[in-house]
């Protein structure tokens, strides 16, 4: 049998000290790396990637600078293919210990797991790299050092572990710091403790090739180095990923995927700068769902957000290269389209209708309807400016009706606009020669004659045209100019009301808006009273009828009770109109002295093919029967909608299928009435 010789080993300091800042250094990275999986979402796989790749490598880079500072007095040799394989114990080991650790409900268990995992990581690449060593003989190892160095590993790294999850949501990145260094010396101290314990031996008979001193080794040169590189190249692409992957959070609506608010505002330079270079034309617009409200109430929260998704998803599909769409705020969208001027009008003509498209929840086709504010931007103007115009045309649009695109027109939309309408506005109410009247007819379903009629404003301003009384009967609102302006229609309606009785005319019975304000100062019926009064001193009993919203109602709810009752004394009759789109209750309903429900356009638009609107249709006809108050739908445009209401028992139709909102010289009663004459 062969004698053996036990070889002095030799250690420089400075290396020893070196591979200590390596895994320290390494286990700070990786753990950094690792916090951030606590907090992650669609970054967790890459994050878990990355720190257990970055802590395989320094405890790998740890082990063979330690290496480089370690020296025999024989020459020593590596095997290249066992090196490189000693890496995949501690990356693996890393994996399974973080994954462990995030990956599901924590336990104690769990992190004496996954620090046992760890830290038999950490002895696997140590010992497999002393397999790759050659120098000619054999390593023996002293089983308790050997032992003891496995259960250091394991121990610190249990440790280390145990306060990293503790401490996981500590943003004070400065607290990884001692943990790191725990780590560190974890896998320095099991390298050195198990270094201590092995013993290196040649043959007797080859005692000539020992040499005088340590015989450096060149796998500092070979290998120390290129793991730096490699472990300075996996901090860049971690450092170049994380900031990619922080901006894209940062811009990205988390429901929808799309772009938010915040990549906006920091990218709007350079989307007018990519359409300044290219001189395509671009168009803006504020894309608003119109009444999603219900949509939450009727399937709950989460079932809006499946229905928001897909809205976006179909969004996200029209858009071609260089166009956005980003989810600006709540239910409201901002789109950023390349269309050239002619053709802007077709295409926010087909964004509607691909909008109208039903998307289907539970087997359910849900209708939406959205209002677009538009701009043609102007390059020297800012976002907030642009916001604002789009804001405005889209506020116009809410008001004519919604289910439409407004583009934004200085002359109309801007608050300068507002102003000159409200001056114009206190002029023209000086002799009210710029105003007119128009009556749209009601027909009775079950005999198709015509009998009542709404009355209707309409001012023709000598600068700016028509201008619709969506526009102008809010600012008379806003600047209390109401109250005359409705004066001055009921003055008007009752005097057009005596004419026709004495004519002995087909319409009966006109009825006039009251606006909310109205319900605001228990004074204003006094004029209500004057005008009924003279009207009676004149000889005529007039079948006048007053139009009030649920807002208005409910906002002053005993206010309004007793306003009501005042007018029910001079034999007017009231309706409740626009219903179903207020606050009110049904509990109120039957207490309060109306006698005709009017059905919101927006429920009639629905009938007979969407089953909501058709069930609502339905239920607010059979109420009102059930407190023996009349109906009247509006905004029937269609002979499928007169007949499905006339088929329910809908007293009243009113809507361009029957006739538009006339001058008295253009009423026809036959006209009208034919229309529904050969129908039924």
């Amino acid at each position: 049998m062969n004698e053996w010789i036990i070889l002095t080993k030799h250690y420089e300091v400075g290396l020893v000290v070196l591979s200590v800042l390596v895994a320290i250094i390494g286990s700070y990275g990786s753990l950094e790396l690792n916090r951030r999986l606590a907090k992650a979402t669609s970054l967790k796989k890459r994050a878990l990637f990355l720190s257990s790749l970055t802590m395989g490598l320094s405890i790998w880079g740890m082990h063979f600078v330690g290496m480089g500072a370690f020296a025999l007095p024989v020459t020593v040799r590596y095997d290249w293919i066992l090196m490189f394989l000693s890496v995949i114990p501690a990356i693996l080991a890393a994996f399974i210990a973080f994954y462990l650790l995030y990956s599901s409900a924590i336990t104690r268990n769990k992190v004496i797991l996954a620090g046992s995992l760890m830290g038999v990581g950490i002895a696997m690449m140590h010992y497999l790299g002393m397999m790759a060593m050659d120098f000619g003989g054999a390593i023996r190892y002293e089983t308790g050092l050997f032992a003891l160095s496995i259960l250091i590993a394991i121990t610190v790294a249990y440790v280390a572990l145990l306060l990293l999850h503790r401490l996981r949501h500590v943003d004070k990145k400065r607290i990884l710091i001692p943990i790191a260094i725990v780590m560190g010396f974890a896998i320095s101290s099991m390298h050195y403790v198990g270094m201590l314990g092995t013993s290196f031996c040649i043959p007797i008979d080859q005692a000539g090739r020992i040499g005088d001193g340590p015989i450096t080794s060149n796998i500092l040169n070979d290998v120390a180095i290129p793991v730096f590189l490699i472990l300075i190249l996996i901090a860049g692409l971690y450092i170049h990923l994380e900031r990619r992957a922080l901006q894209m959070m940062a811009y990205t609506d988390h429901l929808t995927g799309l772009h938010n608010r915040r990549w906006l505002d920091h990218h709007m330079i350079k989307v007018d700068a990519h359409y300044g270079k290219s001189k395509d034309e671009m168009a803006m617009a504020i894309l608003d769902l119109d009444g999603y409200k219900w949509v939450n109430d009727t399937f709950g929260f989460d079932k809006g957000d499946a229905v928001i998704r897909e809205f976006a998803d179909r969004m996200r599909a029209s858009l071609s290269e260089d166009e956005a769409c980003i989810r600006y705020n709540g239910t409201q969208f901002f789109l950023i389209k390349k269309v050239p001027t002619d053709a802007l009008l077709r295409t926010f003509e087909q964004i509607l209708e691909d909008i109208r498209q039903p998307i289907h929840l539970d087997d359910q086709p849900i209708h939406l309807t959205a209002t677009m504010g538009v701009i043609l931007p102007d390059m020297g103007e800012t976002l907030e400016m642009r916001i604002g115009q789009m804001e405005s045309a889209l506020r116009v649009g809410k008001n004519e009706g919604r289910d439409r695109f407004i583009v934004y027109d200085d002359s109309l939309h801007s608050d300068k606009r507002e102003q000159l309408i409200v001056g114009s506005l206190r002029r023209a109410m000086t002799d009210f020669k710029e105003f007119a009247l128009v009556y749209q007819p009601k027909i009775a379903l079950a005999t198709g004659k015509v009998d009542q009629a709404e009355v209707l404003i309409r001012w023709n301003h000598p600068k700016f045209g028509f201008i619709s009384p969506a526009e102008f009967i809010p600012l008379a609102e806003k600047y209390s100019l109401i109250h005359r302006l409705t004066e001055w229609v009921l003055k008007e309606t009752v005097a057009q009301m005596e004419i026709w009785k004495k004519e002995d005319y087909f319409i009966r019975q006109v009825s006039v808006n009251l606006s909310a304000m109205h319900f605001r100062s228990e004074s204003h019926n006094m004029m209500i009273k004057e005008i009924v009064h003279h009207s009676l001193k004149n000889g005529s009993e007039l079948q006048l009828q007053l139009e009030i919203t649920e807002t208005s109602v409910m906002e002053n709810l005993d206010r309004a009770m007793t306003m009501l009752g005042e007018l029910k004394q001079l034999s007017l009759t009231i309706a409740l109109d626009d219903f179903g789109t207020g606050l009110s209750s049904l509990t109120h309903l039957k207490h309060l002295p109306i006698d005709i429900l009017k059905i919101d356009k927006s429920f009639i638009d629905e009938v007979p093919h969407d089953e909501r609107g058709t069930a609502i249709t339905e239920m607010i006809i059979q109420l009102a029967k059930s407190l023996g108050i009349e109906v009247v739908a509006e905004g029937v445009e269609t002979l499928e909608q007169h007949l499905f209401l006339k088929r329910l028992g809908c007293d009243y139709g009113q809507g361009y299928y029957y006739s538009r909102p006339m001058h008295v010289k253009d009423l026809n009663q036959q006209a009208i009435e034919e229309t529904v004459l050969n129908v039924g």
